[in-house]
């Protein structure tokens, strides 16, 4: 064997578990290397890495016996580059189809690693001890589905669906075979694939291809390979495909987007709980809390189910502390204990988070899928992304990370989190109106900080372009609920220091144009702890529409400012031009505007101001 052919791992690897055995030694003498997710060997082969002969001739050397690396690595490279067996047996590892035994050379004084077996994982032996699989009841539970899918589809499109499975083969309208038994996964990819798509044309709605692809396959990307032959299929174009089964580019994003939302519950109502047991006359509250618990903690047990033991040692540090708690609550121990085991078992569940994440199908369940950038600012931006937990779109915003202030800044963010925590604060906890946007998840512990909130179908802006020709009743609408919005917003001593039309969002109901007002993160709150949001002294907002003074200096900003930005904005609305042009273009509340923007001596000085001298233009 070559000096240079000794393969090596990264044992702290997300993709593998790694069992070590200890003796008399004071180092392991001994590690067995497997992959923690098996998705299937067809999976494994039909990734894009090119290395699928490769792949196959070493499955069918170990399928007859394990084997030592030496001999295996010696017989191998008779038919194979040692680069593409390296390739290979890395990617066959993470995928759990083979294991590697390593053996400690020196274990009396480290670790010196060197792999010693080949073999393949159980989880293969067992596959491939099924045999083929029954391809007629394959058939047949694949037209019950897609029968379902198709239920009310047009007679043609399901006719030619069901053609294919009875015929076992795709055949496009040349004549060109796409598809057949010989790779079932394909074959019943395509089917399915051209099912959803038609499904969700005929009811008007799209969904990520990679939702659908984890529904039926548990993998998020098997789909994705099929793509042009599912468009070819049904008789579209890929981009008529993509119109319904939406792309994503979760791949191209630096760190996955995802929060365990009954985990997030459970930490919540650990919260409460502990606030709850320093108030008296409280019993009737902290027993409902106790049960939300309980049905947090059972949705966590059977997460772990079937995991490896290290999550199961973790798993039952959490119910021994926990069942400790009852016990002590029951006896009517201290206050301040409880208060401190609750905090402990809070601490225990980001562990727990933490494993969650490993297990694939907590994953596929949880995980955003991104779809695309829609917006961003300075600190932050924003996505459409697609959540499978409630199977709707939403938007997403995400903060930027440290590495991104570090270079643009020249700091490592922490004003800029500050804010986007106290942003979370305030649309959660404080602000509840029908014109100020709504939190929906919440991932604020870790970086990637982001919170998503309901997808407007505009912003302002982007309304005011597509309809030039709007009636000024429909204008003045909207300009209410901004006004009604802000007047909630001051009446609790808060000022939003950043109104602007891309920070004005517009949703499409049957009743009509709903207003929501989003982008607290240059939001006011004297009661605020921070000096160092508060007193900032740094320049923010949309020039056109921000008070010059808080331009000049944040820490300035009053409730003067957002009367200056409502002002700029009802200008926007009625005319459609900059406020710069609020001299030159007229509207018919133009002395109004110009008080509004004025010097702040000369300003309205509250909201209320403001809204009585537009009744002598307007209904209000």
């Amino acid at each position: 064997m070559l000096p240079n052919t000794i393969f090596e791992i990264d044992e702290n690897h997300a993709g593998i578990e790694v069992k070590k055995i200890y003796k008399e030694h004071l180092f392991p003498v001994e590690m067995l290397v497997t992959g923690r997710v098996f998705n299937g060997i067809e999976a494994s082969f039909n990734k894009p890495h090119g290395k699928t002969h490769v792949m196959e001739v070493v499955v069918k050397v170990l399928l007859k016996a394990p084997k030592q690396y030496k001999s295996f690595v010696n017989n191998m490279l008779k038919k194979m580059t040692w680069p593409d067996l390296n390739d290979c047996l890395e990617i066959l590892l993470i995928d759990g189809i083979v294991q590697i035994v390593f053996k400690n050379q020196r274990p009396r004084k480290g670790n010196y690693w060197s792999p010693s077996v080949v073999q393949l994982d159980p989880r293969v032996l067992a596959f491939f001890a099924e045999g083929e699989p029954d391809y007629n009841l394959e058939t047949l539970a694949l037209r019950e589905l897609a029968t379902q899918l198709l239920t009310h589809v047009a007679d043609p499109v399901r006719a030619t669906i069901m053609h294919y499975i009875n015929e076992g083969a795709v055949i496009s309208k040349q004549g060109v075979l796409i598809a057949d038994l010989t790779s079932f996964e394909k074959f019943k990819s395509i089917i399915l694939a051209v099912s959803y798509y038609f499904n969700l044309k005929e009811n008007g709605k799209a969904v990520p291809l990679r939702h659908i692809s984890n529904q039926i396959w548990g993998q998020p990307k098997l789909f994705t390979k099929y793509r042009n032959e599912i468009a070819l299929s049904a008789g579209i174009l890929p981009e008529e495909l993509d119109a319904v089964l939406l792309p994503d580019i979760n791949s191209s994003l630096h760190s996955s987007l995802i929060a365990i939302s009954p985990i997030e519950v459970l930490k919540q109502q650990i919260y409460k709980l502990s606030t709850l047991l320093k108030i008296e006359g409280q019993q009737n509250l902290v027993q409902n809390i106790l049960e939300s618990i309980n049905h947090g903690i059972n949705f966590i047990v059977d997460s772990f189910e079937g995991s490896s033991n290290g999550n199961n040692v973790v798993l039952q540090k959490f119910l021994i502390l926990y069942s400790s708690f009852e016990k002590k609550f029951s006896d009517g121990n201290s206050i301040s204990e409880h208060v401190d085991t609750l905090s402990d078992l809070n601490q225990m569940l980001v562990t727990i988070k933490n494993h969650l994440l490993k297990i694939e199908s907590i994953r596929l369940k949880f995980e955003l899928i991104v779809l695309e950038e829609i917006g961003g600012g300075a600190f932050a931006r924003v996505y459409k992304v697609f959540d499978p937990e409630y199977n709707k779109i939403l938007a997403c915003k995400v903060l930027f990370p440290r590495s991104y202030f570090k270079q643009v800044y020249g700091n490592d963010g922490d004003e800029y989190l500050l804010r986007f925590k106290r942003e979370v604060r305030l649309l959660t906890q404080e602000l509840q109106h029908e014109n100020i946007v709504k939190v929906e998840k919440i991932h604020s512990e870790s970086s990637p900080f982001w919170f998503t909130m309901p997808l407007a179908n505009y912003t302002l802006d982007k309304w005011i372009k597509n309809n030039s020709n709007a009636f000024e009743e429909q204008r003045i609408n909207i300009f209410k609920g901004i006004l009604c919005g802000i007047e909630y917003l001051h009446e609790r001593n808060k000022y939003h220091r950043d109104l602007a039309p891309k920070n004005i969002l517009l949703f499409e109901t049957d009743n009509g144009l709903e207003v929501k007002i989003a982008d607290f993160g240059l939001a006011k709150d004297p009661e605020s702890l921070s000096l160092l949001t508060a007193k900032s002294k740094r320049g923010y907002g949309h020039e056109e529409f921000t008070d010059p003074e808080q331009l000049n200096n944040l820490a300035d900003s009053t409730n003067l400012s957002d009367i200056y930005s409502l002002g700029a904005l009802l200008y926007y609305l009625l005319s459609g031009k900059s406020p710069k042009k609020r001299k030159y273009v007229r509207v018919r509340c133009q002395e109004v505007i110009m008080k509004a923007m004025d010097k702040r001596h000369r300003r309205y000085q509250s909201v209320y101001e403001f809204k009585e001298e537009l009744t002598k233009f307007y209904n209000f």
